[in-house]
């Protein structure tokens, strides 16, 4: 069974499958920690919330954030791309919170739409070049 990520981008799944646990998961914390930035939310906590497995907590704090993306898109309002980017963030460091690898990165790209950033971000943490 494809993962969401595979639909997304297959080569970022495939690189993640070929590394070791320890180095999928510090990859990963890193694109999920840099995507909640690039939308605007508080890195600490997020950091702190995947650390404290509270999971449960973001992934409600995500739903209010698809709730209000609902409603403003229903209206035409522009800002409600803000609260899908927003959830997004949140979804992902829930799913990393979780141990769900595959479906925290596709949360992650989903919340930027930069696939190639976080490929950058791979080349980087793996030691290459940006």
């Amino acid at each position: 069974m494809n993962s969401r990520l595979s639909t997304i981008d297959a080569d970022i799944e495939e690189i993640l499958n070929a590394m070791s646990a320890p180095e999928r998961i510090a990859l990963i914390s890193k694109a999920v920690l840099w995507a909640a930035s690039e939308v605007g939310l508080d890195g600490v906590d997020i950091e702190k919330s995947i650390q404290e497995m509270h999971h449960e907590r973001l992934h409600e704090i995500a739903q209010k954030f698809d709730d209000r993306y609902f409603e403003l898109q229903e209206l035409d309002d522009p800002e409600h791309l803000t609260c899908f980017s927003k959830a997004r963030g949140y979804s992902a460091a829930a799913f990393l919170a979780q141990g769900n690898i595959h479906e925290a990165m596709y949360e992650a790209i989903a919340a930027t739409d930069a696939p190639q950033d976080i490929l950058r971000i791979i080349k980087i943490t793996r030691g290459g070049e940006a």
